[in-house]
């Protein structure tokens, strides 16, 4: 059946849709398959929850990530887990039958399956990788999953960027895989930096104090990442947390918050998607002139002199 005209909006340009009803609701499917990967993008539209059991013929390694709803799913006898868009995951997917129940309404899925050579070909020029791949592995034996990782602005770019791209052939094969790069890596970075910091010695503040950090480079926003809001949520003292950011990182912790937010508004300008105020909104600023006075005495630039010259203004940052 065609896919509805409410939903067309949803769609990759980079694959045919194949729409199916059902009496719970209805699934659109959309595969771009290539020797080295295969990318699925599906939506789900269900008037209930309803599980699914999707059968693998062989094992496979993907990145599962959550566009918009909530999936629970089973890998064969591994533990129960919350697909959201607020995480994402590395998982071995065995042969055999799998569990999936999308909950009622709209969800987005978007899985990256790896083949096997491609996979090695990573691996022989980025050793880096090998660890995770291992730490994979060795939780797939027992039976139990890597844990997720937070998802990032960066993550959700480079995921934006893999739904609207509109090249074919073999620049859209090239482009795909530097993207599917980026998402391993960060993946990768997360896992590395959890476990820095669940072994690292140190006192229970001074890891809290680490903790915060990490959380504010990871989701930068001006009013999320205030004092009584990081606070609460590490459950330490204002005057503790304030206190002791200070003494470990020579920086107060609301000088850090708005340097995070304003590196991650340069980030998000040069990539030219977003307007100066979906920016200024997705950091927390409600007023854009406020946003754009602190941008300037960041950088020197406005706001929207970055939009107009990204790359003059990536020669000045390389200096």
């Amino acid at each position: 059946m065609p896919v509805p005209d409410c939903l067309k909006g949803l769609l990759a340009p980079w694959a045919d849709a194949q729409c199916t009803s059902y009496d719970f609701g209805m699934i659109i499917s959309q595969v771009l398959s290539t020797p080295d990967y295969q990318i699925h993008a599906t939506l789900f539209n269900f008037m209930r929850p309803v599980t699914l059991y999707p059968c693998r013929d062989t094992p496979t390694i993907a990145l599962q990530y959550i566009k918009q709803g909530r999936i629970i799913s089973r890998l064969g006898g591994a533990e129960e887990v919350v697909l959201d868009p607020s995480r994402y995951n590395l998982f071995h997917i065995a042969a055999g039958r799998h569990s999936s129940q999308p909950q009622e309404g709209l969800s987005e899925s978007l899985r990256i399956e790896f083949a096997p050579a491609w996979l090695q070909e990573l691996l022989s020029a980025h050793p880096q990788l090998q660890k995770m791949l291992d730490m994979l592995h060795g939780q797939h034996k027992t039976g139990e999953l890597l844990a997720p990782a937070k998802m990032t602005g960066k993550v959700r770019n480079i995921i934006r960027e893999i739904y609207q791209c509109k090249k074919t052939g073999p620049s859209l094969y090239l482009e795909m895989k530097a993207h599917i790069y980026s998402l391993l890596s960060a993946y990768d970075e997360e896992l590395t930096s959890a476990n820095d910091l669940e072994n690292i010695h140190a006192s229970k503040t001074e890891k809290i104090v680490m903790a915060v950090k990490q959380y504010i480079s990871g989701y930068p926003h001006i009013h999320e990442c205030s004092l009584e809001n990081l606070s609460r949520k590490f459950y330490i003292s204002p005057s503790a947390l304030k206190q002791h950011f200070k003494k470990h990182y020579q920086v107060s912790l609301g000088d850090f918050v708005q340097q995070q937010c304003l590196l991650k508004a340069e980030e998000l300008l040069l990539l030219g998607i977003d307007t100066i105020r979906d920016i200024s909104q997705q950091l927390g600023y409600t007023d854009v002139s406020n946003f754009s006075r602190a941008f300037r005495n960041h950088t020197g630039w406005s706001p929207n002199e970055v939009k107009l010259h990204p790359e003059r203004f990536r020669r000045r940052s390389e200096r």
